[in-house]
């Protein structure tokens, strides 16, 4: 269960990552997640901040969070970016060279009406990006906190588990989440914005209550909101001074919450 307390001026910052993050996370913690979703380069409006950078320039931007996070992450942590799979194949020898290890590829669906292009097939999916820095052990990992239902309840095997509390089956490496459409609750004025329901599956499979959770991208705050909804310390930093709107409030921070795996 989470003691800690979480404020804004602690754990929410403006600038840029890379350096804020060697001196603005709190002593004596170091972050066991980080979890973001960058710009992706295409154009998108984010006030004053260029998502139109040259590729070399946008390599070296993605590169130094990777290396400082690195440098500031527990010595068993994991890194999740979430991006087009053809941007982070581009970067594939860049992101090999920052001291992460790859763990897994995942592939997020969310099946629209919006895309559509006479030249190929609609896009519907982004890469989920799992990395991991293992000099202290395997990284957490809680593969039956969040699972599938079982497809045949009926089957005698099946049905003894579920009767000995088990709820289903751990998870594909594909996920299939709605993105967050314009009338969600959850939606802002922003670009890009990560489902909850997407982050805190993250979080909760890879993290417990109390642990710290970074994401040096933060936009919205979203990944800050679903730490703190699920009992971990978020933090965040962005470069675009117009964001400190979307900081949580204190009391977003749930420390009762508890996580059990079935």
């Amino acid at each position: 269960m989470a003691t800690a307390n979480w404020s804004q001026d602690a754990y929410c910052h403006v600038g840029n990552s890379p350096e804020v993050m060697r001196t603005g996370i709190p002593s004596g913690q170091a972050p066991t997640l980080f979890l973001t979703d960058p710009p992706y380069n295409i154009g998108h409006k984010y006030g004053s901040v260029s998502d139109r950078l040259p590729e070399e320039d946008y390599h070296a931007m993605i590169k130094q969070v990777l290396e400082s996070s690195y440098e500031v992450a527990a010595d068993s942590a994991h890194f999740f970016m979430i991006h087009y799979p053809e941007a982070l194949a581009e970067m594939w020898a860049m992101i090999k060279e920052t001291g992460w290890k790859f763990r897994q590829w995942l592939t997020w669906v969310y099946p629209s009406n919006i895309g559509m292009s006479k030249r190929a097939w609609t896009r519907a999916s982004r890469t989920v990006l799992w990395l991991v820095k293992d000099e202290g052990g395997d990284p957490t990992f809680h593969p039956n906190r969040i699972v599938r239902p079982y497809r045949n309840p009926w089957d005698k095997r099946v049905a003894q588990l579920i009767e000995d509390g088990k709820r289903g089956c751990s998870l594909y490496d594909w996920w299939e989440i709605n993105l967050t459409k314009n009338v969600n609750k959850e939606k802002s004025d922003y670009s890009n914005q990560i489902p909850q329901v997407l982050l805190q599956r993250v979080i909760r499979s890879t993290t417990d209550p109390g642990d710290l959770v970074v994401d040096p991208f933060s936009g919205t705050f979203s990944t800050v909101k679903a730490a703190l909804a699920t009992g971990r310390l978020g933090w965040g930093c962005d470069m675009n001074e117009e964001t400190s709107k979307y900081w949580p409030e204190p009391d977003s921070f749930n420390p009762d919450f508890i996580d059990e795996d079935f």
